[in-house]
């Protein structure tokens, strides 16, 4: 609404401008030049807010124009927003050009708006600005491991994937791995000494026994030793008491089934204690991982759906005194040794068993599972490079955070170093280190009229700076399996760079009034946001609050699947394609991901956020087209929900312009720029 009174105001201006005697084009203040008269012909104008902005701003961000294309009639048309026809571009006083969303360094400029081909100028100045040194308290405030306590992904059931019994993200909780075969490959397709050896070292080795990463030595390094998975591997294989053809007849099911068989098996076998294996006493055996044989098919190669690797749910009841067997994964023992990989012998390959661990601990794919009529992917939301996308690299900020891998208060503790941007400088610098390797991340929304509700559960921008570094680096120049199925680099980034995600996680829950079940009036559905205080806890199930007002058990509106995405739209739960709960925006602006040629893109440098110094300092590869600048208007291709894509899907405006200033190989500086805060 803000915006749409601001330039209501300034077609206003522009109006009475134009109904001068002679109309004629405008300059940056509205002064009419008297040079030419242009009755009867067509012409365009523009006016700007803001003639004089600091260095970092952005020309359409932050001077916020009004173009305005008159017709030969008199008729006036405001192309301010209309994206394909007004186009920007500002000149400095040695000729170079940038584009009307790029972050301007101080001095004088000539800014050109065209609509339909009818060019308007304005002249702009950029000050230096006087960028503070941001700090706590000035720029930004710290959240840490106590603030999300209550808020991980484990413990709430309504959000991330499968529901209850997720494995804890935290501490050293324990699984229990199993190889299986069946009973009429017992003798002939038997797991020999070696490959259970393979399996040990693919979950519980270090990172040097495999060709990449372990289990353990993965999300030890990725949560910054927050998690430190445990657990063994069964020293004989499990003989399931059906055939092949038998299991398959079971159907989708079996999996369930012999996982709980399995579990059993082992602890009975073992005389283990099954209250060692529900570390968070929840009532579920934390964690049950099944590596199986078969000699049938598998879903790749045409064969059914359970002959796959998956992570699921068995369908029983908790029981704090008697754990059950409840999330499992399902694996075919030959995707963990591959050919991707050369050494050791044999090789070891985790990429599978890391990513599957990634739903075990609660976490959904992002990546798409719409296809095309021909069985073709449609976009990759998350742009590739990533665990719980292709399967490559490390976890991104906003997984890190549902996992709470946050810093403790206390000094010297490892993890996310979470700086939310809160509004108390509006133009400041930041030092932004590795991810991979210090865990800074920035997570930043509009910190004036709609501030962020201090949970991963809201719509938010984070930036990491990404680098070659830990669990990167195996990937860096390509995963072989993507590299030969997709033609295309295949694996994480090469280069040092910034990564900018858009994150829509926003909870919502049907909403009435009544004290109690026998009063209960049901209406409509709502965001969490409009109905508790940040302060308050988010329900797991249905709830009547003090004030009367019942909230029903919470649901995750979005996907990385578009067709599974949801929005609220007066009341009703409905479906919208463009809405995905973590999306990559790239340095571009330009949105390759969406298509079916999105693989192209799986690694590539452009994707980044570069300063030009740095790109031109690495010319052996083509880091261009790309920038050093976050603004509305340049991302505004990656905004696609309702009829304005310059805001975010809740309908606010992100107020901030970010350019990159400097990167080195360990970290970059940020320059912020508040674009309400101009006077």
């Amino acid at each position: 609404m803000k915006k749409k009174l601001l330039m209501l105001t300034s077609l206003l201006a522009v109006t009475s401008i134009a109904a001068c005697a002679n109309p004629s084009n405008t300059s940056s203040n509205g002064d009419v030049s008297t040079s030419e008269d242009m009755t009867g012909k067509r012409y365009a104008t523009m006016t700007v807010e803001h003639s004089t902005i600091p260095a970092g701003g952005s020309f359409y961000d932050t001077c916020k124009p009004t173009l305005i294309y008159h017709d030969k009639d008199g008729t006036e048309t405001n192309y301010t927003d209309w994206k394909n026809v007004a186009s920007y571009k500002l000149v400095d006083k040695d000729g170079n050009e940038y584009t009307g969303g790029e972050a301007l360094k101080e001095g004088e400029y000539t800014a050109i708006g065209t609509a339909k081909n009818k060019e308007a100028e304005v002249k702009i100045t950029v000050t230096n600005g006087n960028p503070e040194k941001g700090a706590e308290g000035k720029g930004y405030k710290t959240y840490y491991k106590e603030d999300f306590e209550n808020l991980s992904v484990m413990k709430h059931q309504a959000t991330g994937a499968l529901g209850a019994g997720k494995f804890p993200s935290l501490g050293k909780p324990k699984m229990i791995v199993v190889p299986v075969i069946f009973k009429d490959m017992a003798g002939a397709e038997d797991f020999t000494k070696e490959e259970i050896e393979v399996i040990e070292k693919a979950f519980f080795g270090e990172a040097s026994d495999t060709s990449w990463q372990s289990v353990k030595s993965f999300y030890k390094s990725s949560s910054y030793g927050n998690l430190e998975i445990e657990g063994e591997v069964a020293p004989e294989q499990y003989v399931y008491n059906k055939t092949v053809a038998e299991a398959e007849r079971q159907g989708s099911g079996v999996a369930a089934a012999i996982t709980q068989a399995a579990a059993n098996w082992y602890i009975q076998k073992y005389n283990k204690n099954v209250l060692d294996y529900d570390s968070d006493r929840d009532g579920y055996i934390d964690g049950v991982n099944i590596i199986y044989k078969t000699t049938a098919k598998d879903k790749n190669d045409g064969g059914l759906d359970m002959w796959w690797n998956y992570t699921s749910c068995a369908t029983s009841a908790p029981n704090i005194g008697a754990p059950t067997t409840h999330r499992y994964f399902f694996s075919e023992f030959k995707y963990i040794s591959t050919s991707y990989y050369t050494r050791p012998n044999p090789t070891i390959d985790a990429h599978t068993l890391i990513h599957e661990n990634g739903h075990l601990l609660g976490l959904n794919d992002y990546y798409s599972y719409d296809k095309t009529d021909d069985g073709v992917g449609t976009e990759a939301p998350g742009g590739c490079a990533d665990m719980m996308d292709m399967n490559v690299g490390d976890h991104n900020g906003y997984s890190k955070m549902l996992y709470n891998w946050l810093r403790e208060k206390k000094a010297g503790s490892k993890g996310v170093n979470l700086m939310h941007v809160d509004g108390s400088s509006d133009n400041f610098t930041l030092r932004l280190n590795s991810f991979t390797d210090e865990g800074d991340l920035i997570l930043i929304r509009n910190t004036t009229e709609d501030p962020w509700n201090k949970t991963p559960y809201d719509e938010y921008i984070i930036m990491q700076y990404y680098t070659t570094t830990g669990v990167n680096t195996g990937d860096m120049h390509g995963y072989g399996e993507w590299k030969q199925l997709t033609n295309s680099h295949g694996g994480t980034y090469e280069y040092p760079g910034l990564q900018v995600f858009h994150v829509d996680s926003r909870l919502a829950a049907q909403v009435g009034t009544g004290t109690d079940t026998k009063n209960l009036v049901k209406g409509g559905y709502e965001y969490f946001d409009p109905i508790l205080d940040a302060a308050d806890p988010i329900p797991e199930n249905d709830t009547f609050l003090d004030n009367g007002k019942w909230i029903g058990a919470p649901i995750q509106m979005t996907d990385n699947t578009g067709s599974r995405s949801k929005w609220i739209n007066e009341g009703r739960l409905d479906k919208d394609g463009n809405i995905r709960e973590i999306s990559a925006i790239l340095s571009s602006g330009v949105n390759g991901l969406k298509g079916s040629s999105y693989y192209t893109l799986f690694g590539a440098p452009t994707n980044l956020f570069n300063t030009k110094e740095w790109a031109d300092a690495h010319d052996d590869i083509n880091f261009f087209p790309g920038s050093n600048t976050y603004s509305n208007f340049r991302m505004r291709e990656f905004f696609a929900h309702g009829d304005n894509d310059l805001v975010f899907n809740d309908g606010s405006t992100f107020n901030w312009t970010v350019s990159v200033e400097q990167q080195d190989e360990t970290g970059c500086t940020l320059h912020f720029v508040n674009n309400d805060s101009i006077k």
